[in-house]
């Protein structure tokens, strides 16, 4: 499903959730509560900003599990469930979960834990790739599917989300560079003038980027982890993708493929006037998030990771060259 790592030592990522401890006694109660065979052994999906994710290997087979960070509630658990399962029912091209949201309980602390079917391939993050024109037409119809879903969960915060830009500028800004502060101040100032409650409105993964599309062993795309998912401007959904899958740090590269990414949705959703207006706007500012957090997690959180600079490459050179 990811890239994985060794458990030999505890893996700092464990630190979001409650249970500090062996992992294995954890993982034999999942096994036993779900089913799905003996435990053997489990890899560490080094990818993420909040929950801990896991691949599970048992004599049955290999299955993803996703223990949620303790800063969740357990609204915001159930709520990730029930959202999985009306992706999956509406085709979209996503793991099956197992069962329901699981309380696996150690050493009197509670962890809350969601199991599901382990997808073979490798994210665009992992193979370093940006995906080719076919694998692009898939990617906007599988968002096209996500964006027809009638559903409107309840709302939930995500900090990386576009429409959080105003708000985390003010908490976070202090923490760029002057150069970086200037290309981020010139996007929200151009952001500021969009009237966010006029534009159309849907159901939204809106976290469509490398990290969460998978280019699967039979070659489909598979598109993962809706823990951000909400109800949000459409073109969110479109900016956010064009941003992470279809940019080039060459301006006319990105034009052509910013020019095929509105064609090829415009094929599933016909996009309003205020939306196609206001897109380049929604992508200036999904670079401009990426700096600005990835920025913020590297000086206050002293998140060095390969995964965090990616993201603040990807802003920087976002904002240089195409804006």
């Amino acid at each position: 499903m990811a890239e994985t790592v060794s458990v030999a030592d505890k893996h700092p990522f464990q630190e979001r959730i409650n249970y500090q401890g062996d992992l294995a006694p954890l993982l034999q109660n999942v096994c036993g509560s779900f089913g799905i065979g003996e435990y053997k052994n489990h890899q560490v999906i080094p990818v993420g900003y909040e929950d801990f994710n896991l691949a599970l290997d048992t004599n049955k087979g290999k299955f993803f599990v996703k223990i949620f960070a303790a800063s969740r509630s357990e609204e915001d658990c159930e709520r990730y469930v029930e959202i999985i399962n009306r992706v999956v029912q509406a085709g979209v091209n996503h793991p099956r979960l197992l069962g329901p949201l699981f309380l696996a309980s150690m050493d009197d602390k509670k962890d809350r834990l969601c199991v599901m079917e382990f997808a073979e391939g490798k994210t665009f993050y992992d193979l370093g790739e940006i995906p080719t024109a076919q694998e692009q037409e898939q990617i906007i119809a599988q968002a096209a599917k996500i964006n027809q879903i009638d559903f409107k969960p309840p709302p939930l915060y995500d900090s990386w989300a576009v429409t959080s830009f105003a708000k985390e500028y003010d908490a976070k800004a202090g923490y760029l560079n002057p150069v970086d502060k200037q290309l981020v101040d010139a996007a929200l100032r151009q952001f500021e003038t969009v009237d966010i409650e006029q534009l159309p409105h849907a159901f939204v993964h809106g976290d469509i980027i490398e990290t969460n599309v998978m280019r699967g062993a039979d070659g489909k795309i598979l598109i993962l982890d809706f823990a951000v998912a909400n109800y949000y401007p459409r073109i969110q959904e479109l900016a956010v993708i064009i941003s992470h899958l279809f940019s080039s740090g060459d301006p006319h590269i990105f034009k052509q493929n910013y020019n095929r990414a509105v064609e090829l949705y415009q094929k599933y959703l016909f996009l309003t006037e205020g939306e196609l207006k206001t897109l380049l706007i929604f992508i200036r500012a999904a670079f401009a998030m990426e700096l600005l957090m990835s920025n913020y997690e590297k000086v206050a959180n002293n998140n060095n990771s390969k995964e965090n600079e990616h993201f603040l490459e990807l802003g920087r050179t976002g904002l240089t060259n195409l804006f």
